[in-house]
């Protein structure tokens, strides 16, 4: 090898790093679904919980605090929760009223229902971004 070329081979090594070994390190690669499809499926499955509810609710006569109760009637709810989504339901004493919470890491929804009437309705944008927003009131 000459002696010109050794002289610059640290400066070749260094722009071969710099310009094909550290974009690859440094892309990040993001799979799995983006945050406005992680905000539309929590919105999903809350109207799946709420919309099952009331088909259970037709069907005995009281809400159920069981979520397994609503997998059954509402199959693409499963596919929701999937996601990594948190649920949380509660029913009054007397079967009448229910409480549901859906929280995942972009949107945290809570809905309250007495018979067929809506008591109470929130969404908390946990993460912001592109497309994430909170459902219209009493969709």
């Amino acid at each position: 090898m000459p002696p010109q070329f050794r002289r610059f081979l640290p400066l070749v090594l260094i722009v071969f790093l710099a310009l094909i070994v550290l974009p690859r390190l440094i892309h990040r690669h993001t799979s799995g679904l983006s945050k406005s499809e992680k905000a539309a499926r929590t919105t999903d499955a809350m109207k799946r919980i709420d919309a099952g509810e009331q088909i259970f609710r037709a069907a005995h006569g009281r809400f159920t605090g069981h979520l397994a109760d609503l997998l059954s009637a509402k199959g693409k709810l499963a596919d929701d929760l999937a996601i990594g989504l948190g649920v949380q339901l509660d029913v009054s004493s007397d079967g009448q009223t229910f409480y549901a919470q859906v929280a995942g890491d972009v949107l945290s929804l809570v809905r309250a229902r007495t018979g067929r009437r809506l008591n109470a309705e929130s969404c908390v944008i946990l993460k912001s971004g592109s497309g994430v927003q909170c459902p219209t009131p009493g969709s």
